[in-house]
């Protein structure tokens, strides 16, 4: 049976630069998440401000849920692909962990306006 081979872990200064660039993209996801907090509530507006034009009642469901998705979910995958990365960043590049926690938070603001836009009928 062949044994496994195993990465040799970063040098010193490449794991320095390697934390070094994860910070820097959590730093730029958690901004990101604060923009994507803002576009949701900026559409929950606009579809509410819609909704009080029409006859239709609109629920607060659709708030609720986009801005709960949007801001706890979006939060929480910044930090937790920080955290991996930050644990990982002498052993092999860390960095990936991040980005995956970036573009989680973007993909839930999508899902957040979706549901937004379903739950309001707008």
């Amino acid at each position: 049976m062949a044994s496994r081979t195993r990465r040799a872990p970063l040098s010193d200064r490449g794991a320095l630069w390697n934390l070094a660039l994860i910070w820097v993209v959590i730093v730029v996801g958690l901004l990101t998440a604060i923009g994507c907090v803002g576009y949701i509530l900026n559409e929950s507006l606009i579809s509410y401000n819609t909704c009080g034009a029409r006859t239709v009642t609109c629920g607060d469901a659709g708030w609720y849920s986009s801005m709960g998705l949007t801001f706890f979910g979006g939060f929480a995958a910044v930090i937790t692909g920080g955290a991996f990365g930050i644990r990982r960043h002498y052993r092999a590049s860390g960095v990936w962990y991040p980005l995956a926690g970036l573009g989680g938070a973007l993909l839930l603001t999508a899902a957040g306006v979706v549901l937004l836009k379903t739950l309001t009928r707008t």
